[in-house]
């Protein structure tokens, strides 16, 4: 029979095994430097007649970047602009900065599980998604430093897709992987740095000093030496507004005489009365929308809202195209912007206001289903289907 082992060997044994580890997690995490560009923004830019998609990982990438991805995008035709991440949280100033660009829609995704990013996998969703559709776009955009994106970036390319990856320190992976790269900052400063080109006048003169070169005779020597001089001074030149020279003083201007006092002028008809203006049209606004109603009014409005909404009941095609859209976009129980469900309803399903009851609110349409819950989150109206 084995004999057991003393006490103290086992206990050195169990601290000899944590000690490695325990070494692990004292270990100080680098930050991983960023990642210089490996293409200049022209050549990611040259293609004519292109359609975007703009899929962003706003886990990782800050809001503070999105004037310097709009003024690059310009007036280019986007398909689809989204940004993906927890948005009630620490992801919050994204809602601000999001208010700057319509197009761009914000994808709130939460991590149900823990060590799961759904963020993540919500936005592969969409990429494989915007390929599949009957108009993909010719060129996807990823914003992220994420390298778990390289697979979806790998069969965007066999599918004849354009990639583009912007960020800081994304990984080589996914570098390498894409037909160009940009450093967000480095774009930032780059275009910041030709605005202030543009507005140089020397920059100006010197454009001047080529053209009044190119059209001078090589043979006049005169003209030349003072081209060649005039260049030399380009780089010295100092603009700045001039003082304006002292006015002399004029001669004194005569006193001019006195006005006679003026006739009374004769008392005015009377105006006749004006008509009424009609009153402003308010079918399809709700009474809850309206707080200063009168009793009689509200009862009136509250008459009207339950005719509407009898009226929506009988319409099954309306109602069952919003739940589509709506689960077509997110998940049940998850928050939409009541914006976004009407675009794709509108894009989605043409034709369904024809004869449909009037609302001046869109989210009242959306509660008079019974399908969607409505909540007013900060300045924008969120629905969600009912689980």
């Amino acid at each position: 029979m084995p004999r057991p082992k003393p006490k103290k060997a086992a206990a050195s044994a169990r601290g000899r095994a944590t000690k490695p580890s325990a070494r692990r997690a004292a270990k100080p995490v680098r930050r991983q430097a960023d990642a210089a560009s490996t293409s200049t923004p022209e050549a990611a830019k040259a293609q004519p007649n292109q359609r975007i998609g703009v899929l962003i990982d706003a886990d990782n990438v800050s809001h503070q970047h999105l004037p310097t991805l709009r003024r690059f995008i310009g007036e280019t035709e986007i398909s689809a602009a989204r940004a993906y991440g927890d948005f009630n949280g620490r992801l919050s100033g994204w809602r601000a900065a999001a208010q700057d660009w319509p197009e761009l829609d914000l994808v709130d995704q939460r991590s149900y599980t823990p060590g799961k990013n759904a963020a993540d996998m919500r936005l592969t969703i969409d990429a494989v998604k915007l390929m599949a559709g009957p108009n993909p776009p010719t060129t996807l955009i990823f914003v992220t430093n994420d390298s778990d994106f390289t697979p979806v970036v790998e069969d965007a390319k066999r599918l004849g897709v354009r990639i583009i990856v912007m960020g800081e320190r994304t990984h080589k992976a996914l570098r390498s992987t894409a037909h160009h790269y940009l450093n967000l900052s480095e774009l930032r400063e780059r275009m910041d740095n030709e605005q202030a080109a543009k507005s140089d006048p020397r920059l100006a003169l010197g454009l001047l000093a080529q053209a009044l070169r190119a059209l001078a005779p090589k043979t006049n020597k005169d003209v030349g030496a003072l081209l060649d001089q005039f260049e030399k001074m380009l780089p010295e030149l100092r603009f700045a507004d001039a003082p304006r020279p002292p006015r002399e003083a004029g001669p004194r201007r005569e006193a001019r005489p006195e006005r006679a006092p003026r006739e009374a002028r004769p008392a005015r008809e009377p105006r006749a009365p004006r008509e009424a203006r009609p009153a402003p049209d308010n079918s399809g606004q709700d009474y809850r929308d309206r707080p200063n109603l009168s009793s009689a009014q509200q009862a009136q409005g509250k008459a009207e809202a339950d005719q509407r909404r009898a009226q929506l009941q009988q319409r099954q095609d309306i109602i069952e195209a919003l739940v589509d859209v709506a689960t077509g976009l997110a998940p049940e129980g998850e928050w939409l912007k009541v914006e976004v469900i009407k675009k794709f309803l509108l894009q989605e399903h043409p034709g369904l206001e024809a004869n449909a009851p009037r609302y001046a609110k869109f989210y009242r349409m959306l509660e008079d289903t019974g399908r969607f819950d409505v909540q007013l989150q900060g300045s924008t109206v969120m629905a969600r289907l009912k689980e």
